[in-house]
């Protein structure tokens, strides 16, 4: 993630100095546009101390005009004892002694003596024209203030304009996709095997759509290959439960018949076996049948109902001395199945009785956020090592060794719970308690 956005990030950086400098060579293109040759200037200014001399000052004050219109801008000219024979400069010019009259000349003098202030050089030419008898005339063109004050904000403008333009075309066009796919790939990994990458993206012929139909293909394969090994598990059990049946008759004849009473206890064993393996075959029946998300919703009174299963899990254990409480009255109803919920929170509930141990301690807690009814229980037990707790939802896992062998469970009962819920459009999860013990997390959304 942070490759992608250094790579995002410089790209974006890039093209804002392009926009930018674009946007400057625009600005120098206009002011450049503005400035008027001094061979030009030059031959304007010997014109117009010529008709100035030869006719007078109102000769000189209608050429200026024409020349101004022709030019686009202001013309002053100064005598050179700093006396102006058009309109003088603006007041708020900054005195300056380099505009093109030295220091020591008399037209400078003039000038710093009259206070005038001088022109301002990014903007302004400056032209010496010589009159009758070598006298001295100053010709300062200045283009239209309009146009040199924007363009500053002609710079702001396009700076910014480029900054938000870029940034937001750019990042959507390359993180965008990227977002898209990482939240397909991510609802796929969370076991929903029927989401795609949309049409739209994977018909683009760039890097990101090959992507995006190398994606839709593999999600195909996959849930093909899950497909099939649901049906091949779900057709196995089934087929298992016939010879297992004939086997359960079988054995009831041998044990009242044939019979004698030192065998009495192997065939004991072998029925105990045989039902063990009955069971198996049933949860797996129903992991089988939970992908299918078979579900009979309906509006569930949910602190009643969940009343009820404590009642029940509380009833089961009580010769183990557990204690099993609920709390929390929010939210009041929810839209599910409520056998397959009941299947999903007692195999929890029951886990939890079951690691707790003797005087174990149960807390059912509900709550409502976000639009979610979440459903806490928690225990007092060992807890389980932080590396096993997203595994103990997968298929025949077991989170400790030293727990298996008088556990009466297969590793079935967590991802059947798991499955319930994901087909709720829910998800479950598992955390160590500070105080110690595990705590479960249902989140089912609301209708």
């Amino acid at each position: 993630m942070k490759s992608t956005f250094l790579r995002v990030f410089l790209v974006v950086l890039l093209s804002n100095i392009v926009v930018v400098s674009i946007g400057l060579g625009i600005v120098q293109f206009v002011q450049k546009q503005n400035q008027v040759s001094a061979d030009l200037l030059g031959d304007i200014g010997v014109q117009l101390v010529a008709g100035y001399e030869k006719f007078g000052l109102a000769a000189l004050k209608s050429e200026a005009e024409k020349a101004e219109k022709r030019l686009s801008g202001n013309i002053y000219l100064y005598q050179e004892n700093g006396r102006p024979l058009l309109k003088p400069l603006p007041r708020n010019f900054r005195e300056s002694d380099a505009s093109g009259a030295g220091t020591g000349s008399a037209l400078g003098k003039a000038a710093r003596e009259a206070g005038r202030p001088a022109a301002d050089f990014l903007h302004s030419q400056f032209i010496q024209v010589i009159g009758a008898n070598n006298v001295q005339y100053l010709l300062i063109f200045r283009p239209n203030p309009e146009l040199d004050s924007l363009a500053p904000g002609l710079v702001i403008a396009l700076s910014l304009l480029g900054l938000l333009v870029s940034s937001g075309v750019l990042t959507y066009l390359l993180l965008g996709p990227l977002l898209k796919l990482q939240r397909v790939a991510r609802l796929f990994g969370q076991g929903d095997m029927s989401v795609r990458v949309e049409d739209k993206l994977a018909r683009r012929s760039d890097a990101v759509g090959k992507l995006a139909q190398e994606f839709n293909e593999m999600a195909v394969r996959i849930d093909t290959l899950l497909s099939s090994k649901e049906r091949l598990m779900r057709d196995v059990s089934h087929e298992l439960r016939t010879p297992l049946a004939r086997m359960e008759v079988a054995l009831t004849i041998a044990e009242d018949k044939f019979a004698v009473e030192s065998q009495k206890s192997y065939l004991h064993r072998i029925r105990t076996e045989l039902h063990e393996l009955d069971e198996l075959i049933g949860q797996v029946l129903t992991l089988s049948r939970l992908e299918a998300a078979a579900l009979s919703k309906e509006v569930v009174p949910l602190q009643e109902w969940l009343d009820e299963i404590v009642a029940d899990v509380s009833f089961e254990s009580q010769l183990k001395g557990i204690s099993v409480s609920k709390s929390g009255t929010q939210p009041k109803t929810l839209l599910g199945d409520p056998l397959q919920l009941r299947h999903a929170i007692e195999n929890v509930l029951r886990n939890a009785c079951f690691y707790a141990g003797e005087g174990g301690v149960i807390e059912v807690v509900t709550q409502e956020r976000g639009g979610n009814a979440l459903i806490y229980i928690r225990d007092n037990g060992p807890g389980v090592a932080e590396e096993k707790l997203e595994k103990i939802f997968h298929a025949f896992y077991r989170s400790s060794e030293a727990r298996e062998a008088n556990s009466g469970g297969f590793g079935v009962g967590l991802t059947i719970s798991k499955r319930i819920i994901h087909a709720h459009k829910g998800c479950i999860e598992a955390k160590n308690r500070p105080e110690g013990g595990l705590e479960v997390c249902f989140k089912v959304p609301l209708a």
